[in-house]
């Protein structure tokens, strides 16, 4: 093959890293382009450092879970930092196969349930394997990640978070009450009380800043309460004293090596699907927030970030480590700041790195007491339950998403509730059929492929007469709930409509009924107003002056005035508006982002 034949297949698989222009916000100090001085970037890098080690806290929930304790477990977890560290820098890089963002990554707390029972069942060299598998689809699909939204929808997205926060459940509850042989211990209660406490107490009431930090502070309080309960105290501190100053992770901890079991795999691979949507959403908040006049997802961008994502993953499947994710807490902590910049990602994932080689770091992460461990978990399973539910009723339901979302809930639920459900499993299939999120997920899936038969993108209705507002919001509504479309957006949509409908009548452009149509994707909406008579003249986009359409003298200058009124309000629900004149018929065309 020649070179310039593969630089060119390169190039279509792999576009160049192309800087976006875009218009700096008001509230940032920093955007990714630009280089903050050395002491900015160290010390809002070590900020996002200290937010993603306080999450390394659920890889030794999941290195626990699989049997690894001592230095193989402290090595476990310094070889899933050096991962973090590596992902985030590379993710700040220019590069065809990252973003060129401020993204951090940390442990996926999607993925938990699904590595360690592959790793319980197959041994952690099948999990491996899987995520291997699973990382090369991710990267395989990362520019055609826009087009699987449509199979993957919030509603899926949310059946899966509900069912990890009921799986996290019994754990965290065990856990947090210390329960032994049908035995709960008060001190595991008094020390688990007083980390949930802080945590949601900092989550409530303290400011943005600080709820960034909510488990931070947390962990600290249990800390204090598990001194004074005799649950941490000089043997732990001891322990993390006894470690070496500086260790290589691989010396404590040999990664095993990766074997393709598709029964191990298959959970590994669906979860990290969706993963990698979140990571579009995640790259859609960034570019967001590095642009004052965003309009629209940058797709060539996302779909970098993505391919990152899945070199992440495949880095885990190679270090026998779980697979990490975006951290959503560091696109808060931009917010915060309002430091964007990439550099300052760089820095962060230095850090990370550099850390992993301090055995010290690692093992006081383990000494933190369970109790303070299950109230994380409590938390974060009350939290994952609410994001769940939002998820789906982000969506209009339908009598078909309705059923969706409650026959797959049902089926996850069943095998949590009804152990003896999952005890008639065959042993090599026990990670698919006899687990709740697998199976629970893989039925959302599917259901929502089936349910999507005879539905479609395209609809239209002639609207006459004095109801055509209302037969256009009641035709919205019915092809909302069809479509799965975000209720804000069908309510704008209808609210623009009825306004257009009024303006045009009003007016007396319109010669006989007016013909909908509409067509919606993942993205947007368009609405189209066609009817036989004149064009809309639409406004150009100023402020308006209430005070100057208030003094319009004479019918003709309160109708004028009132065209122009209903012009700015149509350009103010919609995101782009156009009218157009042919041959007699006429047409105002509306578009709605998603």
């Amino acid at each position: 093959m020649k070179p310039g034949r593969l630089g060119r297949m390169l190039d279509t698989l792999f576009p160049p890293f192309v800087e976006t222009r875009r218009e700096k916000p008001r509230d940032m100090i920093y955007v990714a382009q630009e280089r903050p001085d050395l002491y900015t970037a160290l010390a809002v890098g070590a900020t996002h450092t200290l937010s993603a080690l306080m999450l390394v806290i659920y890889t030794v929930i999941v290195g626990r879970g699989i049997g690894l304790s001592g230095t193989e477990l402290r090595g476990f977890i310094a070889l899933e930092i050096v991962v973090m560290g590596l992902t985030t820098f590379l993710q700040s890089r220019t590069t065809r196969v990252s973003s060129g963002h401020l993204i951090v990554h940390s442990p996926s707390l999607m993925s938990m349930g699904a590595f360690i029972a592959a790793s319980t069942h197959f041994g952690i060299g099948a999990a491996s394997g899987g995520l291997l598998l699973a990382a090369l689809v991710v990267i395989a699909l990362s520019r055609l990640l826009p087009r699987l939204q449509t199979f993957f929808p919030p509603e899926v997205a949310g059946v899966l978070l509900v069912l990890l926060g009921l799986t996290l459940v019994e754990g965290g509850v065990q856990r947090f009450t210390g329960l032994n042989e049908g035995h709960i211990d008060p001190a595991s209660v008094a020390t688990a009380v007083a980390a949930l406490l802080v945590i949601v107490g900092v989550s409530v009431w303290g400011n943005q800043r600080m709820r960034i930090f909510a488990v931070v502070f947390g962990v600290a309080a249990g800390l204090v309460v598990a001194v004074f309960a005799g649950k941490f105290g000089a043997a732990q501190l001891e322990r993390v004293a006894d470690q070496p100053l500086f260790a290589f992770p691989l010396s404590s901890y040999r990664p095993p090596t990766p074997t393709l079991v598709l029964a191990a795999a298959l959970p590994l691979l669906l979860i990290q699907i969706i993963a990698s949507l979140d990571s579009f959403g995640a790259g859609v908040a960034i570019d967001r927030l590095n642009d004052e006049k965003w309009r629209r997802a940058d797709l060539p961008m996302i779909g970098r970030l993505v391919s990152c994502h899945g070199i992440g993953v495949m880095m885990n499947g190679l270090t026998g480590t779980p697979p990490v994710g975006v951290s959503s807490g560091s696109l808060g902590l931009v917010a915060v700041t309002g430091v964007a910049a990439r550099r300052v990602g760089s820095v962060a994932g230095l850090m990370l790195v550099a850390l992993a080689f301090f055995p010290q770091v690692s093992t006081f992460i383990i000494q933190i007491p369970l109790p303070v461990v299950g109230a994380i978990i409590v938390y974060t399973a009350g939290y994952m339950l609410v994001v769940g539910m939002e998820l789906i009723l982000s969506r209009m339901l339908n009598s078909r998403r309705i059923f969706m979302v409650g026959l797959s809930l049902t089926i996850g639920a069943a095998l949590l509730l009804m152990p003896e459900l999952r005890a008639s499993v065959p042993p090599d299939l026990e990670p698919i059929l006899a687990s709740p999120l697998t199976m629970g997920g893989l039925a959302a899936v599917g259901l929502n492929l089936l349910f999507r038969i005879g539905i479609s993108e395209r609809a239209e209705i002639e609207l006459a007469g004095p109801h055509a507002a209302y037969d256009a919001t009641e035709f919205l509504e019915a092809q909302g709930a069809s479509w799965g479309a975000r209720r804000d957006v069908i309510t704008r949509a209808g609210a623009a409509v009825g306004e257009a409908l009024e303006a045009l009548q009003g007016a007396g452009l319109v010669e006989g009924p007016v013909k909908l149509r509409a067509s919606f994707d993942e993205f947007r909406l368009v609405l189209i107003l066609d009817y036989a008579g004149r064009a809309f003249q639409l406004e150009p986009v100023k402020k308006m002056d209430l005070s100057a359409l208030l003094t319009e003298e004479g019918d003709a200058g309160f109708e004028d005035a009132m065209a122009r009124m209903s012009s700015h309000l149509i350009r103010n629900l919609a995101d782009k508006v156009s009218s157009a004149e042919r041959a007699g018929r006429a047409e105002l065309r509306m578009q709605f982002s998603h």
